[in-house]
């Protein structure tokens, strides 16, 4: 447990300074002992408004040092200061720093230093411009590591952030578009709510794409019946390979070239989708699952815990699949296929879409182990983790998905190259060695009967979307502004 211990001393200043016992032991001043209101202009030369529209600052303390914001306020859409301790309770401190700090433009959050992880449901920015994150030198002498650790976790928060944001504003009209065509096709889908808890404490593996599932997938044909398999959309040609028939698919990508991935799939066997998918989706037996999109707010409004959600919101279709297990009440949980690397100088398993496609440009000047290789070199910017070619996005992946992962379950990470630090590495053997695995044979899956006809009317949906309110509404939140796709969709809805 880490007790913050502190004093507030009177300065020259007739206002309190701050004095820390830090981290190693030996007592500082996060402010200056003497004349504290100094540190007001610390921010002058640092803070950027005209390129930046989120500031955060990491170190409060008693806030001297935050005294220039008050003056750019209003060019922020928001002001976040964090510290591991709220010093401010009884501290006398100038009135406008009293009046800054109570701004309701600025977010003071006070985390607790042995769980620094509730951070990540904290914090939810909003921006347009950029995201700037500022350090408080005084409070990262007194407590490195901690501030340090902050630091690590405020940047996973803003690059997820960022590549949430470059993704919506690339795909904002193609899911919203989406969403609306495949409103019709709404009722004839299973919600994904009558699917909570229907498989459990019966074992369940994930299936990825990556190098590393050609070895699991040897032995997972012979034992396919010992488990639910849950497969990404991109390694069911792996699965189909080897005569595997997987129980769930699940699919998010909003692109046609899904298409390629679902050729090998039966027809019998559901993908686990949302309303932002491609439409050509729709065209297999669906399970739906809401997503933070509006159009899919709109119909939680409409229809509260009719469709449910199994989103991760990790952005990533393997965080998708895992929380389906969860919700599905999978125990215990196995991931194959998730490297988040390129190990042994490989992209993808062998028989993926994604594979198949380099065999095609194979030749005798630039075979496979050339274009592999090339691609890694280029992809990865040269990023090692732990000695192996890796991407930047595949690190943000890991820490998302390690950040959702469940802890009241038993997880496993099969054969990983890069682990995840909350999942249990495994060999593909060694789970279905499992008592759990091995006793376990798989039945006839259980029959869900109610589609979302008996529950949903279009008609009702439609009226809500043209409301000329509720669409401007809509389109502000997708963040869709271009003419033109606004008058597509409008002829979208007015043909329906």
């Amino acid at each position: 447990m880490n007790t913050i211990e502190f004093f507030l001393e009177p300065s020259k200043e007739n206002y309190h300074t701050l004095l820390v016992k830090s981290q190693d032991g030996s007592f500082r001043y996060i402010h200056s002992k003497y004349y504290p209101t100094k540190e007001s202009s610390y921010l002058q030369d640092i803070v950027n408004p005209e390129k930046y529209d989120v500031c955060i600052i990491l170190g409060i303390g008693l806030g001297y040092h935050l005294a220039y914001i008050a003056d750019i306020i209003p060019f922020f859409k928001q002001i976040i200061c964090i510290d591991i301790n709220n010093y401010l309770s009884n501290a006398t401190i100038p009135p406008h720093i009293q009046l800054l700090l109570h701004h309701p433009s600025v977010q003071l959050v006070f985390v607790n230093p042995d769980n620094l992880d509730q951070l990540r449901d904290i914090i939810q920015l909003q921006f347009i411009k950029g995201i700037q994150v500022i350090d408080h030198p005084a409070s990262f002498h007194a407590f490195p590591h901690i501030f340090s650790s902050i630091k690590k976790i405020i940047q996973q928060i803003v690059e997820k952030s960022v590549a949430n944001h470059l993704t919506a504003s690339l795909f904002a009209y193609r899911y919203c578009k989406n969403a609306l065509i495949n409103l019709n096709r709404l009722p004839d889908c299973l919600p994904v709510a009558q699917y909570r808890a229907i498989h459990t404490n019966q074992p369940c593996i994930i299936v990825a794409p990556g190098p590393s599932l050609d070895d699991t997938l040897y032995q997972l044909k012979d034992h396919q019946h010992n488990c639910i398999i849950i497969a990404v959309d991109s390694a069911l040609k792996a699965l189909h390979a080897h005569s595997i028939i997987p129980d769930y698919i699940v699919s998010i990508d909003p692109q046609p070239i899904v298409f390629a991935h679902l050729f090998a799939t039966q027809p019998t066997v559901h993908i686990i989708t949302t309303l932002t998918a491609h439409p050509m989706i729709f065209s297999f037996p669906a399970i739906v699952s809401l997503n933070t999109h509006p159009i899919c707010q709109l119909l939680e409004e409409l229809y509260p815990g009719a469709i449910g959600s199994v989103d991760s919101r990790t952005g990533t279709v393997l965080g998708d699949a895992v929380s389906f297990a969860h919700f599905a009440g999978c125990n215990p949980i196995a991931i194959a296929g998730a490297d988040f690397s390129f190990p042994h100088f490989t992209t993808y398993a062998r028989s993926t879409e994604y594979h198949y496609r380099y065999q095609l440009v194979h030749s005798r000047y630039t075979p496979l182990e050339t274009k592999n290789i090339d691609y890694i070199i280029h992809a990865s910017k040269r990023t090692l983790a732990t000695g192996t070619f890796s991407r930047k996005n595949f690190i943000q992946y890991r820490d998302a998905l390690n950040a959702m992962l469940p802890q009241n379950e038993s997880i496993y990470h099969i054969n990983p190259v890069l682990p995840l630090s909350h999942a249990k590495a495994i060999s593909i053997h060694n789970f279905l060695s499992l008592p759990q695995v091995m006793n376990y044979i798989k039945q006839e899956k259980p029959h869900v009967s109610q589609p979302l006809s008996h529950t949903i009317h279009l008609h009702d949906i439609y009226i809500m979307l043209n409301d000329k309110n509720i669409l401007h509404s809509i389109f502000e939140s997708s963040r869709v502004y271009n003419d033109t796709h606004i008058q597509r969709i409008h002829h979208l809805l007015h043909k329906e």
